[in-house]
Order: C-alpha cells, then structure tokens, then sequence
C-alpha cells in the first residue's frame, strides 16, 4: 500500500513580503514530475525562483529536490522533508517564490518553503492505493446490496456495474481480503454467483 495526493492543489502564503505560490501533483513516475515542474515554472516566468521536490516508488526510493538557485538546502529539501513526513509518494511539489525585499535568512528560507509546501498538501489532501485483484462478478440483482456492502467493508470498490440481466459486476478488492470476499460470494449465493479473476492493479481504497 501506499499514500499519495487526492488531487492537484495549489496554495499561498506570505513571509515578510515574499510571496511563496505552492503546487502539488500526484506523478506517476520521475518523467512526469519534471513535466509538472516545467509547466509551473513556464507558467511564472518572472519568479525569482521555484525550487522543488519529488518522490515516486511505492516505497518511496525515487527522489529528487532542487534549491533553483537559494542557497544550497534552504528550499528543495525542506520541500522533500516535507513529503516524506506526510508520508507521500508519487508525488510531487513546486513552490514558486517571488521575493518581497527582506531576506528571511537559511532558517526562515527553509521553514517558509515547509510551511507553504504543507499547505498545499493539506489542500490536496490524501488517496491511499493498494495492490488490489480485479474481477469480473456475475450475480442476481438480489445479491447486489449484500454484495456491495461487503466490497465496501472489505475496501475495495465496484468499478463498473450493468444490470440488464441480472448483475453484472467489475470490482477490486484488496489483495490480502480477495480470499475473504471469494468465499462470501460462494456463500451468500448460494453457488449462483461466479467470479472471473481479471487482473491485479493498485486501487484507491477506503
């Protein structure tokens, strides 16, 4: 399993004048976190600076930080300590800084850049994945209230359902709990429900 931002966000604060614009994205992979960086620094060309950071990997060996330009420490890897704390992977964060005449000094760079990271994270908020099974679920529409109910107690989801004969069902449930939902389906339908295995994929869950 592994925790990541619900969505892009953006959020501002001041610190004596110096205007700190955050962005934050769920990335994929490193590719894709350098894509965002150069759109957010395209988008501010005239920033005095945009320093960031990023981590991928389901475990989060993947990193990278950039200072652009502060000195060295005092702004890509308070950015990275900050994703990490929260706890983060695949994601990633820029913080464009425009300079407001009053030097903040190593200690204040380094909080202001935390600070205005942390907020747009909080903005964003958080997604958990999980390595999940896939399965296509045939059953009668009798059996898709209970059905669903323990899909959602078990913290999976139904990604897809028809219900032109019967129910027709595509869910995800998580790996550890796929053996737990295999046998209540043979047991609530009394051997009138299959399930086909489709694939296995990271999933958001509860």
């Amino acid at each position: 399993m592994y925790v990541t931002l619900a969505k892009n966000a953006q959020a501002e604060t001041n610190v004596k004048h110096s205007k700190f614009i955050a962005f934050c994205f769920p990335v994929s992979d490193p590719d894709e976190a350098e894509d965002y960086v150069r759109g957010v620094k395209k988008q501010f060309p005239d920033a005095t600076h945009a320093p960031y950071a990023y981590v991928t990997g389901e475990n989060g060996e993947k990193f990278r930080a950039s200072d652009d330009g502060e000195p060295s420490g005092t702004s890509g890897v308070p950015i990275l300590e900050t994703i990490k704390r929260q706890g983060l992977t695949y994601a990633a964060v820029v913080v464009v800084r425009y300079f407001g005449g009053i030097k903040l000094g190593t200690g204040g760079l380094a909080r202001a850049y935390a600070d205005a990271a942390e907020e747009a994270i909080s903005v964003a908020g958080k997604a958990s994945f999980d390595k999940c099974s896939v399965y296509f679920v045939k059953c009668e529409y009798s059996c898709y209230s209970t059905l669903q109910n323990k899909v959602i107690s078990l913290g999976g989801q139904i990604l897809s359902s028809d219900f032109d004969s019967g129910a027709t069902l595509t869910v995800a449930i998580p790996i550890a709990s796929s053996s737990a939902f295999l046998s209540f389906l043979a047991d609530v339908s009394s051997g009138k429900a299959t399930a086909e295995f489709v694939k296995e994929e990271y999933c958001s869950v509860r």
